[in-house]
């Protein structure tokens, strides 16, 4: 049976404070400044329907969801985290197939959750697979197509939001720091490969390194790219320039993390 949300009524935040106090926690944004702006003027232009929260977190973005009028479920790997009652909530480790049937939400949302997760792909297909047909994907991203990341890349070989060694997670430890930032390239195959289309995309916000650089190295990537010679056994060559106009998008060359609407075929 598909996860379905009850019928709510004001939304009741769980009062986990100690005695010395009477206001309940407040969910708060788990996520970079910028990125649950962009993904709700997404979500904002969206009909109202069933949505789930993936990567939920404390319940931020679940609550808006909610008091928009969509009919909410939030999963994450501890409930314990999530400080709101009266929105259904699931346990789960988006590491694995998600404990949700076929086609059973409108949208599913997914913010700073994909780079944290080992594989990319699997998520990409649990999106599609939960989602009705004509159904919509917000899924946020590390940009590390932007000119700053690039040059982090080049001058350390560590992308800038990945600029660190890596530990081993200890046993059930189901969180991971920045695993797996794909290049928009590859993370534009993988949504393809998993039956998704891009419809548009958000910046949280601007680099203001990558904003120096793109007047130096923009033209530089245009030329390049411009110049490539297509391969028919690579990509049919319309779905190649669709990806070079976005590689060369000043959003993409620019923007610290993007946040994209993809949408399942009807």
């Amino acid at each position: 049976m598909a996860i379905a949300n009850e019928a709510l009524g004001a939304t009741r935040v769980r009062n986990t404070s100690g005695p010395m106090e009477s206001a309940p926690r407040r969910p708060v944004e788990m996520a970079m400044p910028g990125v649950h702006s962009g993904a709700k003027r997404l979500l904002s232009t969206l009909p109202k329907g069933s949505l789930v929260d993936l990567g939920a977190g404390q319940g931020a973005l679940s609550v808006w969801a909610h008091e928009a009028g969509f009919d909410t479920t939030a999963v994450d790997f501890n409930r314990g985290n999530f400080l709101v009652d009266s929105i259904k909530f699931v346990e789960a480790n988006l590491n694995q197939p998600l404990p949700i049937a076929d086609n059973s939400f409108d949208i599913v949302a997914a913010l700073e959750v994909i780079e944290h997760l080992e594989n990319s792909y699997a998520l990409l297909r649990e999106i599609t697979r939960i989602l009705k047909p004509g159904g919509y994907a917000v899924v946020s991203t590390p940009n590390e197509s932007n000119l700053a990341a690039r040059l982090s890349y080049l001058s350390s070989g560590f992308y800038s939001d990945a600029a660190y060694v890596m530990r081993v997670p200890g046993p059930g430890d189901f969180y991971n720091p920045h695993v797996n930032c794909l290049p928009l390239p590859t993370l534009e195959y993988a949504w393809r490969r998993a039956g998704l289309t891009m419809e548009q995309f958000e910046v949280s916000r601007y680099r203001p390194l990558a904003c120096l650089l793109w007047p130096f190295l923009a033209p530089i990537q245009w030329l390049k790219l411009a110049t490539r010679h297509h391969k028919n056994k690579h990509a049919d060559e319309a779905t190649e320039k669709s990806v070079y106009r976005l590689m060369n998008d000043p959003r993409v060359l620019t923007g610290r993390i993007l946040v994209f609407l993809l949408r399942k075929p009807a």
